[in-house]
C-alpha cells in the first residue's frame, strides 16, 4: 500500500496567472531558440551544452523543451536535462546502453514549466554519463518560451513508481485500455474556461527482469484520448535488442475540452493486438523519478495540429495503438509502402498568425517507430517543415541489426519560431516529415497526433 500512496503524493504546482504580466500578442518576444552547432562528446558531467539568459520583464512562467539525439560511444548510461538558474527544471531524459546487444542512436526529449521572478534568468541544457562516453549530436535544441498561456500546471514524479505490470489480454484495436491494464502516474489541472488545452509529458522508464514494451499515454478527465488528440509513447525495454532504460515522451492537444479539465499521464503496456490473443505483454518496469506532465491553457491565440494526410481517423477508430503509416520499403510491399529514402508527410496543417501577433510559436512533432525482425536496419528521421522549408534539425533513430529492428522507440522533433525567424501574419503550411534510409521491409511510424503548435 505504501508505494501506491507515495505515487499519489506527487509534487504538483499550478497557477491561475495574473493576466497583466502576460504578453498580449503571443508568447513573449524574449523567448529563445538555441541549437547545438557541433557534436559534443560527454564523459561524466558536462558543462552546459546550450545556455541563454532571458530578461523577464515581470514574474511569470516559462515553458521549456529540448529535443535531440544521443549516440553510444561506450556501453554507458546517458542523461540530458534542463536547468534554470542552476536548478533542475525538467525531467531526466535517460538512456542506458549497458548490456545492450543492439546499442543505437536514440532521440531524447525534456520538458518543464517554471515560474521565475522578474529580471535575468539563466536557462541551460546539460548532459551527463555513467560508465563511459556518449555523444550528443549537432542540432540538439533548447526552446525557452515565455508562454502566453494564462494557466500553467506542472506535475512531477518525486520518486520512481512502483514496479508496474499489466494485464492487457483481449484488448483489440479500437478498444480502450481496461482499468487492469493502466495506472495513473500524474495529474495536472488545466483550469481551462474556454479554448484549447496543450499537454506535454516526458521522462524515462526502466525494466526489471521481465522485458517488454512499456507504453505511456495522456488522458483527459480519466478517459483515453482519441487518436487525433494525443500520442502514445512506447519503448521496448529489452537488453538483448534495445535498451534497459530509455526516454519516453508524449503530447496532447484538446481543442474544446470541458471546463476545468484535468490531464493525466497514464502508464500501460503495448497490448498484443490480435482480438483473441490469450497472452499479455510481459513488460515489468518502473517510471523514473522527475518524470513530468505540463498543461497549458487560456490566452494562447495560435494553437493547432497537423494530422496524417492519408489516415482516415474517423473510419479507423478513436482508440488504436497501431495506426501505422508506412514510410519506407526495400521492395517487400511496394503496393503499401513508398520506397525507402524518400520523404513522407506524417502530419500536416496550417498555422495562421493573426494581425498584431508577434509570430512567436512553438512546434512539436512526435511519433513511434516500428520495424520488422527481418530488417537489416538503417536510420529513421523526423523533422518539421514550414512553408516547404526545413526548420530546426531532424531527430533520428538508428535500428538494427537483424532481428533488433523490431524494437519500438519514440521519436520527436521541435522548433520555436522566434526572433528574426518569427512567423509573419497570415497562414503557414506546417508539416512533420519522416524518412527511412536503409534496408527495411515496411518501416512505419504512427498517425496519432504527429504535430501540434502553440504560442
Amino acid at each position: 500500500m505504501a508505494p501506491r500512496l507515495a505515487m499519489l503524493l506527487i509534487a504538483c504546482t499550478a497557477l491561475v496567472a495574473d493576466a497583466t504580466w502576460l504578453p498580449a500578442h503571443g508568447a513573449g518576444p524574449e523567448s529563445r531558440y538555441l541549437e547545438l552547432a557541433a557534436d559534443r562528446i560527454v564523459a561524466g558531467r558536462s558543462g552546459a551544452l546550450l545556455e541563454a539568459t532571458v530578461d523577464m520583464p515581470r514574474a511569470g512562467w516559462i515553458y521549456l523543451q529540448s529535443d535531440g539525439v544521443y549516440a553510444p560511444l561506450d556501453a554507458a548510461q546517458a542523461n540530458v536535462y534542463i536547468t534554470v538558474d542552476g536548478k533542475p527544471a525538467s525531467n531526466d531524459s535517460i538512456i542506458d546502453w549497458r548490456g545492450s546487444s543492439a546499442p543505437n542512436r536514440h532521440g531524447f526529449n525534456a520538458v518543464g514549466a517554471v515560474r521565475v521572478p522578474a529580471g535575468k534568468v539563466r536557462v541551460a541544457l546539460h548532459a551527463r554519463t555513467v560508465d563511459g562516453r556518449a555523444m550528443v549530436m549537432a542540432g540538439a535544441n533548447l526552446s525557452i518560451v515565455t508562454t502566453s498561456a494564462t494557466h500553467v500546471a506542472e506535475a512531477r514524479l518525486p520518486a520512481a513508481s512502483p514496479w508496474l505490470a499489466f494485464d492487457t489480454r483481449d484488448t483489440p484495436e479500437g478498444t480502450p485500455i481496461p482499468e487492469r491494464g493502466r495506472h495513473t502516474l500524474l495529474t495536472a489541472a488545466a483550469r481551462n474556461s474556454t479554448g484549447p488545452v496543450v499537454a506535454m509529458a516526458s521522462g524515462h522508464s526502466y525494466v526489471s527482469t521481465s522485458p517488454g514494451d512499456a507504453m505511456w499515454g495522456i488522458y483527459l478527465n480519466g478517459r483515453e484520448s482519441p487518436l487525433d488528440s494525443a500520442t502514445w509513447s512506447i519503448n521496448d525495454l529489452f537488453a538483448l535488442g534495445a535498451e534497459v532504460q530509455a526516454p519516453m515522451f508524449a503530447q496532447a492537444l484538446y481543442l474544446s475540452p470541458p471546463r476545468d479539465s484535468e490531464v493525466q499521464l497514464v502508464a500501460s503496456e503495448s497490448p498484443y493486438y490480435q482480438p483473441l490473443m490469450a497472452s499479455t505483454n510481459a513488460a515489468r518496469y518502473r517510471v523514473g523519478a522527475d518524470t513530468r506532465l505540463v498543461a497549458l491553457s487560456g490566452g494562447m491565440r495560435v494553437v493547432g495540429r497537423g494530422l496524417a494526410p492519408g489516415h482516415d481517423y474517423a473510419e479507423k477508430g478513436r482508440h488504436r495503438r497501431y495506426a501505422y503509416v508506412c514510410i519506407g520499403t526495400n521492395g517487400f510491399r511496394p503496393e503499401k509502402c513508398p520506397p525507402a529514402g524518400g520523404d513522407v508527410v506524417l502530419g500536416q496543417g496550417r498555422a495562421c498568425i493573426p494581425p498584431g501577433h508577434n509570430g512567436v510559436v512553438m512546434f512539436s512533432a512526435k511519433s513511434r517507430i516500428q520495424g520488422d525482425d527481418a530488417d537489416p536496419g538503417g536510420k529513421v528521421t523526423l523533422r518539421i517543415r514550414i512553408n516547404g522549408k526545413d526548420v530546426g534539425r531532424a531527430s533520428e533513430q538508428t535500428l538494427g541489426p537483424i532481428p533488433h529492428s523490431v524494437s519500438t522507440r519514440t521519436i520527436g522533433a521541435s522548433y520555436l519560431a522566434t526572433g528574426k525567424r518569427a512567423l509573419a501574419p497570415g497562414c503557414h503550411d506546417v508539416e512533420a516529415v519522416a524518412r527511412a534510409t536503409g534496408d527495411f521491409r515496411n518501416l512505419s511510424l504512427n498517425a496519432d497526433l504527429p504535430l501540434l503548435w502553440f504560442d
